[in-house]
């Protein structure tokens, strides 16, 4: 009789069951991973589709706001006004016509206060010829610009209004280069005369600070005879409305008056 030995056998039969008792565990994790495969593939398909829809992720460039309108610059010199492009010669005749369709058809000037450059040399009628288009280009005001005495650029403001305060200051140039110092409502006036080169703008600028103690007119009024240049009148303007204590904050041109008679605009 031939004796088997049972230990390998069992061994065996216990390696076989394993076995098979581990492939349809296999099975069920091989399907799992499959199936979490497809899922994470189909997850990733979803997500790249809403990247492409998304405007976020898009690699459109985004629309590039456009620049607001501007006015037109604007040129005064003794021989000319330019316009943007356009150039008018001051003698040309329907000078003022002209202005006015230039200017009304320009963007940034109607309802807006628009800056003007002028020249020093150019004459105060000449840009009181400019202001007068403005308004009726329908302006609200302006800033003009123009060298100082000392090569720098400054600024005066200046009103389009139609009225002023019976205590508001005017000044004007004469033709002789005094400066006659009056309230709008009319009154005496006081008069500075000539200085050794010129309208004495320290002391006209002190009657007029003295002229306009107690009153809190926003604007003071100033104007010049054609024989005199822009410059002088700006001079004039912008000490008045930067003297210590002054109270206005704008001026209006005036191409006429009568000192010591009631102002007219």
């Amino acid at each position: 009789m031939v004796r088997v030995d049972a230990a390998p056998m069992n061994a065996a039969f216990a390696w076989t069951r394993g076995v098979a008792l581990a492939i349809p565990v296999l099975a069920v994790l091989a399907a799992s991973m499959a199936a979490c495969d497809e899922s994470a593939t189909s997850i990733a398909a979803s997500e790249a589709a809403a990247a492409v829809a998304s405007p976020v992720a898009s690699a459109a460039p985004s629309a590039v706001a456009p620049e607001p309108p501007r006015p037109p610059d604007i040129i005064v010199d003794r021989s000319s006004v330019s316009i943007g492009r356009e150039k008018v010669p001051m003698g040309e005749p329907g000078l003022a016509n002209a202005l006015v369709t230039l200017l009304s058809g320009q963007p940034a000037v109607a309802g807006e206060s628009v800056d003007v450059v002028v020249m020093r040399n150019a004459k105060p009628s000449q840009v009181q010829g400019v202001l007068l288009a403005l308004q009726a280009a329908k302006a609200t005001g302006a800033t003009v610009k123009t060298e100082t005495r000392d090569g720098a650029t400054a600024k005066l403001p200046v009103s389009f209004a139609k009225s002023l305060a019976d205590c508001a200051t005017v000044a004007w140039i004469a033709k002789d280069a005094a400066i006659e110092v009056w309230p709008a409502g009319g009154g005496k006036a006081k008069r500075v005369i000539r200085g050794l080169a010129g309208p004495d703008m320290t002391l006209g600028t002190e009657a007029m600070r003295s002229q306009g103690e107690g009153c809190n007119a926003p604007e003071v009024a100033v104007g010049a005879e054609d024989s005199m240049n822009w410059g002088l009148l700006f001079d004039l303007g912008t000490s008045a409305l930067t003297a210590p204590g002054a109270r206005a904050s704008k001026a209006v041109l005036v191409p006429t008056a009568v000192p010591g008679r009631k102002l007219t605009l």
